[in-house]
């Protein structure tokens, strides 16, 4: 089929995200992520990869958790609405497997999920852990302004580090980062599941998703075609130069829904109950989406949710924070790998891709994301 052969040859060019440049492109242009300027160093997508990269950091050394004791990290996650309320409607819904258990909070932050399992999940003891030093003294401090540091305990460290006097029922963290997966954080969350939750414990969140879809990017496409016309001058020649900037990497963006030309596809499903270290290394996909209307394709966009409840707990209410386009926004808002052109496709096209997210072995905490056929 011709327009789906179109895509296919857009999409053998392998666009990558803080891999490599695209082939066409030849060029070691750098650009920043769009989209991210609002977004705090902390909850940055992966930074740019040069010809010649500096030294990776130790991806569990000091600057990672230094990071997190930026307080304005702290307020965008207070502020996101979605976000603490999913948390506060999955404490409640669980009440009853929370009410007079222990909790354990991983990568506390500022104590508010530690608060909220207190406050409104009826915890006997929560122990809040830290590894930002500053941060653990702050989440301290409100702990007590508001009268629950019988309760909850802080505990300054790493969670693979700190040794807790016993067994916990519950343990709650948000751990998710862009496209799910960003930072990490997940790890830290198996080993305390292994080192410290009870066979019957409860995990909130206890399952998560990542999805994809492909969409058109009309705004890129007005950027790059306006080049070619500067009141009567021709600036074409830098085209090249200025997709390969914004193919290097993911772009961090408010997605709508109206942007989208296929059906989401399900990338991955994941029970934290199960889930280990070794599945997350690399996730490796074949997609075949459907283009439900025509328009331009410009890339895959990801996003993911999470749910609160345990599949074989039906009588609980269902609590879903979802991260999806046209939802209401959260900080995480989503991500969008180019392609570095835009074929035009039909209704009905076929356009088949495989998707590969897969652990960076410079830092572990950031992945590699390419999009091929």
């Amino acid at each position: 089929m011709a327009q789906a052969m179109s895509v296919e040859t857009i999409l053998n060019m392998q666009a990558r995200a803080a891999v490599e440049e695209p082939s066409i492109m030849g060029s070691e242009h750098v650009a920043d992520v769009s989209g991210e300027g609002d977004v705090p160093a902390a909850k940055r997508a992966r930074s740019q990869t040069s010809a010649s990269p500096e030294p990776a950091e130790d991806p569990c050394g000091e600057e990672f958790f230094a990071a997190y004791d930026d307080l304005s990290v702290h307020l965008l996650m207070l502020h996101d609405q979605s976000r603490v309320g999913a948390y506060v409607a999955g404490v409640r819904a669980n009440r009853a497997s929370i009410e007079g258990k222990v909790v354990l909070d991983v990568g506390a932050g500022s104590g508010v999920l530690s608060m909220l399992a207190a406050k409104h999940g009826g915890a006997q003891r929560v122990y809040a852990v830290e590894a930002a030093a500053g941060m653990a003294r702050l989440a301290a401090s409100l702990v007590e302004r508001n009268g629950l540091s019988d309760v909850v305990r802080v505990i300054e460290g790493r969670l693979e580090d700190v040794m807790l006097p016993e067994k916990v029922d519950v343990i709650i963290s948000e751990w998710m980062g862009f496209y799910l997966l960003h930072e990490s954080m997940l790890g830290s969350v198996i080993t305390a599941r292994e080192k410290w939750l009870k066979d019957d414990g409860l995990l909130l969140p206890s399952s998560a998703n990542i999805w994809a879809a492909v969409l058109e990017g009309e705004e890129f496409h007005r950027e790059v075609e306006v080049l070619s016309d500067i009141h009567g001058l021709d600036f074409s020649s830098l085209a090249p130069t200025a997709v390969a900037g914004r193919c290097k990497q993911p772009s961090i963006e408010d997605v709508g829904g109206n942007r989208l030309l296929t059906n989401p596809l399900l990338v991955a499903s994941l029970d934290l109950r199960t889930v280990t270290s070794t599945n997350l290394h690399a996730l490796d996909k074949e997609l075949s989406f459907v283009a439900l209307r025509a328009g331009r394709a410009a890339g895959v966009c990801l996003w993911f949710d999470v749910n609160f409840i345990e599949p074989l707990k039906s009588s609980v209410p269902c609590v879903i924070l979802s991260t999806a386009p046209g939802v209401p926004l959260t900080h995480w808002k989503q991500t969008v790998v180019y392609f570095g052109s835009f074929p035009c496709i039909e209704a009905g096209d076929e356009l088949p891709l495989r998707l590969l997210l897969r652990q960076s072995t410079d830092n572990p905490r950031q992945y590699d994301i390419s999009v091929e056929t």
